[in-house]
């Protein structure tokens, strides 16, 4: 058994810091603090005057937690309890699933505890003999196998809740998220056309020994708990589990020393030997030189082998040909995200770090790594190394507070390095920025509900009487925003960086406190500020870096420097210009020296196109039986064009909207339904009706790809405060509607003039949902009119209609905004948003939920939830050559395995933003939703309806939209108005019909 374990060595003095800082933020805005004493006689904090945070308390966030502990010890003491030894277990209170638990052996480790799900909750009981702050710390085997018990995969992410004495400690702990380690699947490799395939992803599988901590970039050290003598219970509540725990440990680690008291002397440091020369990976003299794109391990899957084709002196590089020779970028940039590498020395003696990197993203401001040899923090200062911004490559060393370089003792044999990525000093001054802008949100949200989203100039609303703190606090934001602003440019050593923002804001807040009767004219200026502000946030706290290589050397060798020449970075320039002309880069595949080839093109990006074209070379290219070569083409648009033209391809990809239909109505597709096993894939892999997105004619010309639903969004927090339960038909969503407009809050729907120009309805259309749960569809059975000239056809155009005249629905909002600052707490959209959610709102964290589209009750009692769906497919043209070699290739493209694997290879590359909306349900499942999201997810998907698309789809849609915009800009007769346009859609049906010379048999 091979332990891969990194003990934090916390620095009690950061950990004093982070206590200041929260004190601090405590007094913002004139919130006075007073002390408290709690039962086993700590003295907290607490404050007197919560109206800054309206309905909403901010006391269960971590730094005001913290804040109420600041004078607790710290005690150098562990608490260990055995992940075997739990006193009981209890269902989801969601889903009503409990934990699957067996207790056995694994990679060597005895009564080990296997969770084989993600369901239910695991509550141990322990004694605390000292009162303190204690670290959490886990020692658990993240597996990676597909578990027999419950057929569930592994998620990329582990994430469990936790609570203390049944409640949860602070809101971060809803949500507690433990690394797992990833590792590249192969080595570097090259295709046919000489340009490097980046490898697959894969887990890396080892028992760890890690604190619980703070992924948001806000603190620098491990979440702290308190714990107060006497006896506690511990529960686990199952997220994203499938591991394999041995124990859980509350401790505190030492607090590395600083290098002055480590520091070898001249002496010693001379008296190292140098490395020999038979080591063949050496720069320079005998430098141990160790490329960043090949590390040993990572914490997540995003820190893939990167590329830069700007430079000559990146090793290896080439002006036109693909060449992954960086790690990091964009990617590496969250805090707690590590990259550990492995490397030999010969002899024991000092030796000394040298890395070659850029950070050319946060302006004017340093990221921060932590450094760790053999999983240990050696001295004080590698807990925080600066890496400062340049536009250009730069060569780093390890230094100490005076920057010298630091020597560290090294025996002969193996080490591993890691660098993790932590907020710095930043991290104090966000922690007191993400509290005052959550401050003056709640106070925008006040005003909001006072004057409404569009006050009257005319009239004084008396803010000042109405919110009596609301001037002295906004006076008194301003003040701390210029201090933020100085201590940032403080620690950024320069003025006018993008903490300009701040400066911006506090004028705005200035210009309110002097003109209190400007502020509802203000109210839409401030809300901007704000969210730039909240924007600058999100970007300044992530911590990018990006490195080439970096080496190990004695003193007695030279290490590499920037290597910037000007004379060989203009060669390289004009080579790459040139060879632009001559170099195909959407032609991933050659295979013109192949007898047997399928052209197929990718509609997508290039890094998805880069990925279907590595699953195909690893797989089809190799154990197909046709002795066939599939050729990957990346190209967006004009397959129409081409096809018409004799030059489209054989097979394409990601195709979507009303292109399969329309091209399926020119006979150039071939039609599935005539190969033999066409039943069993749709019925194994997909949605019940997904086929109908790809059917025509009794013929279906497409297997779906990717599909994508509306879900209904809901902020939890907004709702527990106005006492709103969250809305399971549509009679409900409309109660919930005067709730919220009694507050000056809205309820979202998809709007539809989201795109004018679409020839099919939007997922999630709202009218289309209201016709398919009053059992219509849009169109007679033989699809050559429509069904708008029935009874629940009008009453569901009447009732979308209502939404907007009656409600005062908004026909256009930005969604993720709205719904971030709570304007907007609920809201349809495609169920998508949450990756968007997960990654971009941090602030929102555990504040919001999804659920069913709201449905209509039928006669019989249940609650019809369809909704319409779009999605892209795979198409298989009729000039294919070999049409059943051709099925079997979209057969194997959209099989689970295959999907399940392009999709957690993407999700690596673009991370939880670019999580793949899978048609295949099977694949869907084995992505990274935790048990209880996919059982929502797959319960709307089964409850998807389908649109047909006809070849005059585009008419439906464009006099649909017309209809309604006829009644909500002209308020005209909703039933007039809609018999009108429907006479035309049928028109139109008819003459595109006749056109194509489509006859119903």
């Amino acid at each position: 058994m091979r332990l891969v374990e990194k003990k934090i060595r916390t620095n009690k003095k950061a950990l004093a810091s982070v206590l200041a800082a929260s004190v601090f933020v405590g007094v913002f805005a004139g919130t006075a603090v007073f002390p408290a004493t709690a039962a086993d006689g700590i003295v907290t904090t607490g404050n007197i005057n919560q109206s800054l945070l309206g309905a909403e308390s901010r006391d269960r966030v971590y730094s005001n937690y913290i804040k109420n502990y600041a004078g607790a010890p710290l005690p150098m003491e562990s608490i260990t309890i055995e992940a075997k030894d739990y006193i009981a277990t209890a269902p989801d209170e969601v889903t009503g699933g409990s934990p699957v638990l067996t207790v056995g052996e694994y990679e060597g480790v005895a009564d080990s505890l296997f969770w084989h799900n993600s369901e239910g909750d695991i509550t141990y009981t322990f004694s605390v003999r000292t009162s303190g702050l204690y670290c959490l710390e886990s020692n658990y085997y993240p597996t990676s196998e597909i578990d027999a018990l419950t057929g569930e995969v592994s998620s990329n992410t582990i994430e469990l809740g936790f609570l203390l004495d049944g409640d949860f400690p602070f809101m971060a702990a809803k949500t507690f998220s433990l690394d797992r380690l990833w590792a590249d699947s192969s080595a570097i490799r090259k295709d046919s056309k000489d340009n490097e395939l980046r490898p697959t992803q894969k887990k890396y599988d080892e028992w760890m020994n890690e604190p619980v901590k703070d992924k948001e970039g806000l603190f620098n050290e491990p979440y702290s708990i308190y714990l107060s003598a006497g006896e506690h219970t511990m529960t686990w509540r199952g997220i994203k589990v499938l591991t394999i725990f041995k124990s859980f440990t509350f401790t505190n680690y030492d607090t590395p020393t600083a290098y002055a008291n480590i520091a070898p002397t001249a002496e010693q440091i001379e008296a190292t030997q140098a490395l020999t020369t038979e080591n063949p990976n050496f720069v320079g003299t005998n430098t141990i030189f160790i490329q960043g794109e090949n590390p040993l391990y990572k914490s997540a899957s995003t820190l893939y082998a990167t590329y830069d084709r700007t430079s000559y002196s990146i090793s290896p590089s080439h002006p036109t040909k693909q060449r992954y020779n960086t790690i990091g970028q964009e990617t590496w940039n969250k805090a707690t995200q590590a990259i550990t590498w492995e490397f030999a020395v010969p002899n024991d003696g000092y030796y000394r770090f040298n890395f070659k990197a850029r950070q050319n993203i946060t302006r004017g401001f340093f990221s921060n790594r932590r450094v760790y040899i053999d999983g240990v923090v050696p001295c004080e200062e590698l807990l925080d190394q600066k890496f400062p911004y340049d536009p250009n490559w730069y060569v780093k060393s390890l230094t100490d507070y005076n920057g010298n370089d630091i020597y560290l003792k090294l025996t002969a044999g193996k080490h591993t390095i890691t660098l993790e990525a932590v907020p710095g000093d930043i991290g104090e001054v966000m922690q007191r920025l993400d509290e005052l802008v959550f401050g003056l949100n709640s106070y925008y949200r006040r005003i909001l509900m006072i004057t409404g989203p569009n006050p009257d100039i005319y009239n004084d609303y008396f803010l000042d009487k109405q919110i009596p703190e609301l001037i002295p606090e906004f006076a008194a934001a301003a003040k701390q925003l210029r201090e933020e602003k100085a201590q940032i440019e403080a620690l950024a050593g320069r003025s006018g960086s993008g903490a300009s923002s701040l400066e911006t804001l506090a004028v705005i807040l200035e210009k309110c406190v002097r003109r209190v009767d400007d502020i509802p004219a203000m109210r839409q200026t401030i809300k901007d500020t704000l969210s730039s502000v909240s924007a600058w946030m999100r970007d300044y706290r992530d911590q990018p870096l990006e490195l080439d290589f970096f080496e190990v050397a004695t003193v007695h060798e030279t290490v590499a420097d920037s290597g910037r020449n000007l004379f060989e970075q203009m060669f390289f320039d004009f080579n790459a210009f040139i060879g632009s002309f001559f170099e195909n880069y959407t032609k991933l595949t050659e295979a013109d020296g192949f007898a047997k080839s399928l052209s197929v093109w990718v509609s997508q990006g290039r890094d998805q196109a880069v990925v279907v074209k590595e699953l195909v070379d690893g797989d089809f290219n190799v154990n197909n039986e046709f002795g066939l070569q599939v050729a990957i083409n990346l190209v967006q648009g004009s397959i129409l064009e081409a096809t018409l033209a004799g030059k489209g391809p054989e097979v394409a990809l990601f195709i979507g909207g009303d292109f399969p239909i329309q091209l399926a109505a020119r006979d150039l597709l071939v039609d599935m339904t005539q190969f033999p096993d066409f039943e069993d894939v749709m019925r194994e892999r997909f949605a019940p009706n997904a086929r109908v997105l790809y059917s025509y004619n009794k013929g279906v010309y497409g297997l779906p790809v990717s599909q994508n639903f509306p879900m209904m969004f809901y902020r939890t927090d907004v709702f527990e405060e106005l006492g709103i339960d969250v809305p399971e038909t549509w009679d409900d969503f409309i109660d919930v509607i005067p709730v919220l407009q009694r507050k000056y809050l809205t309820a979202g729907l998809i709007s539809p003039n989201n795109n004018l120009s679409s020839a099919t309805f939007d997922p999630g259309d709202t009218f289309a949902m209201l016709m398919l749960q009053r059992g219509l569809n849009i169109y007679t059975d033989d699809l050559m009119k429509t069904t708008y000239d029935q009874q629940p056809a009008i009453e569901a155009f009447e009732q979308w209609t209502k939404f907007y005249t009656v409600y005062n629905s908004e026909l256009v909002y930005d969604a993720f905004t709205r719904f971030r600052t709570g304007e907007m707490p609920v809201l349809i959209q495609n169920y998508t948003f949450f990756n968007q959610l997960s990654t971009s709102a941090p602030e929102i964290k555990g504040l919001w939920d999804f659920a069913l589209v709201p449905g209509t009750e039928r006669e019989d009692g249940t609650v019809d939830h369809a909704a319409n769906s779009g999605g892209a497919g795979a198409v298989i043209f009729s000039k294919v050559g070999n049409p059943l070699a051709a099925w079997e290739f979209v057969k194997w493209f959209t099989s689970t395995e295959i999907m399940t694997e392009y999709g957690q290879t993407i999700e690596a590359l673009m991370g939880p933003l670019g999580r793949f909306d899978a048609a295949n349900m099977e694949a869907l499942r084995n992505l990274s939703w935790s048990t209880s999201e996919y059982r929502k997810i797959s319960t709307q998907m089964l409850a998807t309806k389908e649109v047909p698309i006809i070849p005059a789809s585009y008419s439906a849609t464009r006099d649909t939209k017309n209809a309604f915009r006829a009644v909500v800009n002209q308020h005209r007769t909703p039933r007039f108005v809609f018999m009108q346009y429907n006479r035309d859609i049928d028109a139109e049906i008819a003459r595109k019909n006749e056109e194509l010379s489509v006859f119903n048999s």
